[in-house]
């Protein structure tokens, strides 16, 4: 038994597939923001496009889409 607290010993133990997890949505949510607007890159997302991402992202209580919305508007700033 580890003597870290529970929470940190798998966040510790996780934190490599976590990572990988979390840019494959980002990489699927971008390419469905692409493919939906009809741009190449979010970097051509125009000011009322990102506010649908926005609203989009405050709809959702939690879950891997909310994760995406957040990781692309993360990339805008």
């Amino acid at each position: 038994m580890s003597d870290k607290k529970l929470d940190d010993f798998l966040a510790d133990h996780t934190a490599s597939a976590m990572k990988r997890i979390e840019e494959n949505i980002c990489k699927e949510v971008r390419e469905g923001l692409c493919e939906y607007f009809g741009i190449d890159s979010i970097r051509e997302l125009e000011e009322d496009q990102i506010k649908q991402i926005k609203e989009a992202q405050e709809s959702r209580n939690k879950g891997f889409l909310k994760l995406g919305y957040n990781l692309v508007l993360k990339q805008l700033r």
